[in-house]
């Protein structure tokens, strides 16, 4: 079994390192795993992605090579501090039943978990069915997904892969995912003294008149999936303009833009496209651009047949005695590097099921609750467990698919 306490421990140690990004990044984190693993024995390899930021693979050996593996992808890195808090944010506080600190549950508490995991075996002398692989990113939290990609590019994964990202769920089965495109508009103008505003082209005043007719059409949009929802739109970021009496000539806007199938990240310029040249036309001498900032992120589904999902839900169910609930508040409106493996390779096989809810992720007083911990740590050693007969159900070539 998974020692509980000792993940609790590690939990706060983890916390207790800065690997904000931007910020101080993720090298005393991954330098803090490594020394953890070693320690216990395990040979920890490292898969450069920029200098000073490194992917760390381990993996256990199974006894089967025909079985699939089981895959844990941890990112190590977490969103900046931020104002607000009533706790230390390094200090992983505990009352009342959970634990406080940033990155508690978006990820160290399901990072924790996938270390406990390797120490049980190693300290049980269990040798799983299959290869147990745990992997810890850097980069989730940015644009690029680095690490993600790196992994990927790296050829680090295989097709019958079968891959958990413990990231926050509130313990719930999040079997899809909300695509998600950010774009950069840029409207332009002409500048002018604010006293004769009529002379100028109010860049803002444009930017604005776009981002209120795109929140009307997102919202107007038909589709609605089961599982994820309706797609969402709202604007990250805006700047421009150089003084209070001056007609800004510029403004610059972050969209981000969350999609539901049959939507592609392509659809998302073309809508802004359409709404932005609507209103321009509005507006004699005003221009704009878009320019697509970060990685590309379609909307992703693991299959119900697929060995993790099968797993995950009977383990659930022997721990509960109900299956894991899947859609609502269940935070399938992150992106996780779990669906950008999908993504990057065609993986039906990839999912995300892990403890503290996302609501609680990139907040003020950050928390995981210790239950959903302990949950977690039940799950993930009755998963490895059971894993043999899991694949023997279906036949391992039709346990997923990975185009690569």
């Amino acid at each position: 079994m998974i020692d509980y306490e000792r993940v609790i421990a590690d939990l706060r140690a983890l916390i207790a390192i800065d690997s904000t990004n931007p910020g101080r990044l993720e090298s005393e984190c991954a330098a803090w795993i490594e020394q953890r693993l070693t320690g216990l024995g395990l040979e920890v390899t490292r898969h450069p992605v920029q200098p000073g930021r490194d992917n760390l693979v381990v993996t256990v050996r199974g006894h089967r090579a025909d079985l699939p593996r089981f895959v844990l992808v941890s990112h190590m890195d977490t969103v900046p501090v931020g104002a607000g808090w009533t706790r230390p944010p390094f200090g992983g506080v505990i009352e009342d039943g959970l634990l406080y600190g940033r990155g508690a549950c978006d990820m160290k508490a399901g990072l924790a978990l996938t270390i406990g995991l390797l120490e049980a075996l190693v300290r049980t002398g269990t040798t799983p069915a299959s290869d147990v692989v745990a992997i810890y990113t850097v980069d989730e939290e940015a644009p690029g997904m680095l690490g993600a990609h790196q992994l990927v590019e790296d050829g680090l994964l295989r097709a019958d892969d079968q891959i958990l990202a413990p990231e926050p769920t509130g313990m719930r089965l999040r079997i899809a995912q909300m695509g998600l495109r950010w774009l950069t508009l840029t409207v332009t103008g002409a500048m002018a003294h604010a006293g004769r505003a009529h002379l100028g082209v109010n860049a803002v005043h444009v930017t604005v008149q776009i981002l209120g007719e795109l929140e009307t059409t997102f919202a107007a949009m038909p589709f609605d999936d089961p599982v994820l929802g309706r797609a969402r739109f709202t604007t990250g970021v805006i700047s421009g303009g150089v003084a209070t009496n001056v007609v800004p000539a510029e403004c610059r806007a972050e969209l981000d833009l969350r999609i539901v199938p049959p939507l592609l990240p392509e659809d998302t310029v073309r809508i802004v496209d359409q709404v932005a040249t609507t209103v321009i036309a509005r507006y004699p001498g005003a221009g704009f651009s878009i320019e697509p900032l970060g990685a590309r992120r379609p909307p992703v589904r693991a299959a119900d047949d697929s060995v993790i999902v099968r797993g995950l839900r009977a383990s659930y169910r022997r721990l509960t005695g109900h299956l894991p609930e899947i859609g609502g508040a269940d935070g399938h409106e992150a992106y996780t590097d779990s669906a950008m493996i999908a993504a990057l390779t065609g993986s039906s096989s990839s999912t995300v099921l892990g403890p503290g809810a996302t609501d609680q992720a990139h907040t003020a007083d950050e928390y995981v609750p210790l239950a959903d911990v302990e949950l977690g740590a039940g799950l993930m050693w009755d998963l490895v467990g059971h894993w043999a007969e899991l694949a023997a159900e279906q036949g391992f070539a039709a346990v997923g698919r990975m185009d690569t």
